[in-house]
């Protein structure tokens, strides 16, 4: 598999989603199945930290195709159910279109989505967001 989950954490509340070259679709729908499944039985929001320094190809080749942007809308909804919010670190500029064309289609999609340069600025967002999460709920 080409895409890699871990936790970025010992809490477990913030998973990291490493993409890593190719990858399927399939692969994809099974990180986010994966993802979903544990929201579902800790009953908690995750945060995620989406990696994609090390190349994202999308399967197909293609970005302005309808399974392209179905796909990309289900990767900016990765914390389902939980509505997690989602900082991806290292996105290229075509991805970013990608990102707009989604944005501009599904607002929501966008509402809980930052973005990064450096994985220590990925870890000082998605944990600062995180924390105010909980002190809103506390």
């Amino acid at each position: 598999m080409s895409i890699d989950l871990y936790w970025d954490n010992d809490e477990q509340t913030v998973l990291l989603c490493e993409f890593n070259g190719r990858w399927t679709w399939e692969e994809l729908q099974t990180v986010l199945a994966t993802v979903k499944r544990m929201s579902e039985e800790r009953r908690q929001v995750f945060g995620a930290i989406v990696d994609v320094r090390n190349g994202l190809t999308l399967p197909g080749g293609s970005i302005f195709n309808r399974e392209a942007l179905t796909n990309f809308q289900k990767m900016l909804h990765m914390g389902q159910g939980g509505k997690g919010p989602v900082v991806i670190l290292g996105m290229s500029g075509m991805i970013k279109t990608v990102f707009d064309a989604v944005k501009s289609v599904d607002k929501n999609a966008a509402r809980d989505v930052h973005f990064a340069g450096t994985m220590p600025e990925a870890q000082r967002t998605i944990y600062s967001i995180m924390q105010r999460m909980n002190e809103a709920t506390a």
